[in-house]
């Protein structure tokens, strides 16, 4: 079979400002999956910056539409194409325009692993998202929907003496359980969310120059934050391991800085009643037509899992389940919508760091460690402030609990390290 692995990204990027090195590279994880399926042939197809994809990738115009990246994977003449979808500021919409491509592909009679174009317009509206969680009986926060353009309506409008909408939002927001977090309706990931403690700086957030799009109030669920990646397709899916996910000062949790590990012991998927969770996380595939993978963020609070967000793509967790189960992100795709199989966990017990951007030499220097099973490090070179450089992804792979413990003890007294690392494991 001729298979193509394609991404797109609509959103500018530019390769100068913005550097991305990954070890082991993309390319040796594309090299290493294509060798286990001699008899297949694979091509690669993106635009930049091509997350996941290696150097013999086919770099597409940037001003390629979906219907002229549609035609030239059909110029590859494909049996087979698979979404390696994934994200770039400022809207998480790419696998929207990945699910375009698709439903162009499908009408030459191309065989597509690519999430449904509703699945990833639902999951981009977080209000549609709230809207669908609830329709279909899963746990989520209770939520209102602030519309910009009716917020401040008044101000344009002459004829509007009292902007009842506003008021009666204003009215709505105190049913709600403080503290609050306010967020983008159709923004990033948890970028530029913002929590409140009393209903006075609500209103004041919404009042002030922050509030410049459509916007959703939620409250705020005190409880352990985990993630997690599902693959598959036609109702059969890999729910992988859940990780537990570090929050900052503000309770929540922030991509660029997180700490993730896991996976949970037997002891523990008793407390967390993880079957459960298991048969609901299967059901919300199965109700969203997932067919390739996403990732979920869960919150475990007063013995029940919420769902707060669904992406539907390769995620900043990707990388991490890969190196720890000794695959790349085309075997797990590869493996659970074409051929079928489960992913098998390999049980190792993983910690995912976010350290500050490396030189090469301390880049290389890490990889020396057996341990140390991946790095991946975003370094935005045209940063203004600190918080803007970018990170290192540091996954570390040991057989126990303890031996991650000493490994992180010892790198947090390497020099460049032992003012950011604690040395203790999470």
């Amino acid at each position: 079979m001729r298979i193509v692995f394609y991404s797109t990204n609509s959103n500018h990027f530019s390769p100068e400002s913005f550097k991305i090195n990954v070890i082991p590279s993309d390319n040796e994880q594309f090299l290493s999956f294509q060798k286990k399926h001699p008899e297949h042939d694979f091509f690669c197809v993106t635009q930049l910056p091509g997350l996941f994809m290696p150097d013999n990738a086919i770099i597409l115009n940037p001003e390629d539409n979906y219907i002229k990246v549609a035609e030239k994977i059909l110029e590859l003449k494909p049996d087979a194409a698979i979404a390696l979808s994934f994200w770039n500021e400022p809207y998480d919409w790419l696998c929207i325009n990945d699910s375009l491509v698709a439903e162009e592909l499908k009408k030459h009679g191309i065989k597509t692993i690519c999430n449904p174009l509703r699945t990833c317009l639902t999951c981009l509206n977080k209000q549609e998202t709230n809207q669908f969680l609830n329709e279909s009986g899963f746990l989520t926060p209770k939520s209102i929907f602030a519309d910009h353009n009716l917020y401040f309506c008044a101000g344009s409008n002459k004829a509007v003496i009292n902007n009842v909408y506003k008021d009666s939002l204003l009215k709505e927001i105190e049913t709600l359980k403080l503290p609050l977090i306010i967020k983008d309706n159709v923004g990033l990931s948890s970028y530029g969310m913002t929590v409140v403690n009393t209903y006075g700086e609500a209103k004041g957030y919404l009042n002030s120059k922050r509030n410049n799009s459509d916007r959703l109030i939620e409250e705020y669920i005190d409880g352990e934050h985990f993630g997690v990646e599902v693959y598959g397709c036609d109702d059969k899916y890999s729910i992988l391991p859940v990780f537990s996910i570090s929050k900052n000062q503000y309770g929540i949790t922030s991509p660029k800085q997180s700490t993730k590990h896991g996976p949970f012991t037997k002891a523990d998927n008793k407390k967390y009643k993880i079957k459960r969770l298991l048969k609901t996380l299967n059901r919300l595939c199965r109700v969203l037509h997932i067919n390739g993978c996403a990732q979920i963020d869960l919150i475990y609070s007063q013995k029940k899992w919420y769902i707060l967000e669904i992406n539907p793509r390769l995620s900043g967790m990707s990388y991490l389940y890969a190196a720890r189960n000794n695959m790349t992100v085309f075997d797990m795709l590869f493996d659970s919508c074409m051929l079928h199989k489960k992913i098998k966990d390999s049980k190792l017990y993983t910690v995912d760091l976010k350290l500050p951007v490396l030189l090469a030499e301390q880049f290389e220097l890490l990889y020396k460690y057996k341990e140390i099973v991946l790095l991946n490090q975003w370094n935005n070179l045209e940063a203004k402030q600190e918080r803007e450089k970018g990170f290192c992804e540091c996954v570390i792979c040991t057989k126990t609990k303890k031996e991650a413990e000493n490994l992180v003890k010892e790198l947090s007294s390497l020099e460049f390290l032992n003012d950011f690392l604690e040395p203790e494991c999470p």
